[in-house]
């Protein structure tokens, strides 16, 4: 969504890195960008979709960028036997698909992914359909930015498949671009109105977010990574597996807000919570609070919250045992390749 910037630096250089029309299809899935996409590749690939290497979708439904919806989309759109994962910003390096394809013949049950070194790489996974669609896909319930990668390896090794890494360097490189534009499509920060923080301790740190619909969320970060640094009767038991993560110390909590001329005030179950609009400094369950202004925190934060919300939400699904995606993944409609009289409906 909205990538077009990114698509004309990569998307032919990487058709022309795996030029393999009879093995390898690249899917486009234009996941209702407003920048001009559909008209670029219409001027300028156009003899690409010819011989086939290129297949280009159009979706008018979405108002955000969903992660997991939008890669569910793409590969169930895609005829592969072998299905990966590309991200706008990627390069996929000369000879990838027919590195994949060689690997992917020696009938071991794996899927590849990056060696976790690089984080605009991360995410890259290879996998074959059949493995895919048996896990149901990307999980739907995790809606904003990251984990949704993690969830999806966890779930592919529980049906026992091995998970291997794809390491010639050539297939390590992306576009640099800024934290906000990773999630600038996304509905956290698309609908975000206000924004605060407060210092609890060195490892946590509590997060006040105000939308614009007039509801807001709660939360406390933990930086796992040094509470291993505490005395271990500090440590709750409960983080081991989080050794590396900034994770939630609990569920978040939501409520609802309202404003009037000069006041903002919090209602969250039968508690209730004034302050001055005008406040950059706030008092919210006795901590202090201090008012986002930096755009490059926010969006940093924006992401930290996100992944957080995210791994809480795919490991209590993983605790309680529930079903991932038991509706269906990857719903919607589509059209092919500018045809807008014959729609494609996955159901």
């Amino acid at each position: 969504m909205n990538r077009l910037h990114h698509l004309q630096q990569t998307l032919e250089k990487n058709i022309q890195d795996n030029y393999l029309p009879e093995e390898v299809e690249f899917v486009l899935l234009d996941y209702n960008s407003k920048d001009g996409l559909e008209e670029w590749v219409k001027q300028n690939m156009q003899q690409y979709i010819d011989v086939g290497i290129l297949v280009y979708y159009k979706t008018y439904e979405p108002e955000y960028y969903l992660r997991s919806h939008s890669r569910n989309m793409a590969f169930r759109l895609a005829k592969a036997e072998i299905l990966c994962n590309l991200d706008a910003d990627n390069f996929l390096g000369k000879g990838f698909a027919a590195f994949m394809i060689e690997e992917f013949a020696k009938q071991e049950p794996v899927f590849y992914t990056s060696n976790d070194s690089s984080h605009d790489i991360f995410g890259r996974v290879c996998v074959r359909q059949g493995d895919f669609l048996s896990i149901k896909g990307y999980n739907e319930t995790l809606q904003g930015y990251g984990y949704e990668d993690v969830d999806l390896f966890d779930r592919l090794k529980k049906i026992e498949l091995k998970r291997k890494y794809f390491l010639n360097p050539e297939f390590y490189h992306s576009i640099l671009h800024s934290k906000a534009e990773r999630v600038a499509d996304e509905y956290m920060m698309k609908n975000k109105e206000r924004m605060y923080i407060t210092y609890i301790n060195p490892y946590l740190s509590g997060i006040l977010l105000l939308y614009k619909d007039y509801t807001f969320i709660h939360s406390t970060l933990v930086d796992t990574p040094h509470l291993y640094f505490l005395p271990h009767f500090l440590l709750p038991d409960n983080y081991v597996e989080e050794r590396n993560e900034v994770t939630l110390s609990e569920d978040w909590q939501k409520g609802n807000w309202q404003e009037t001329n000069r006041e903002i005030v919090l209602t969250e179950n039968d508690n209730t919570s004034v302050f001055s609009k005008e406040d950059s400094e706030i008092y919210y369950q006795h901590c202090k609070y201090y008012l986002i202004s930096d755009k490059e925190l926010e969006a940093e934060l924006v992401i930290l919250l996100s992944v957080a919300m995210n791994r809480y939400s795919a490991q209590k699904q993983l605790r309680e045992n529930q079903a991932v995606n038991p509706e269906g993944f990857g719903k919607g409609c589509v059209y092919k390749n500018f045809d807008n009289e014959s729609k494609i409906i996955l159901t």
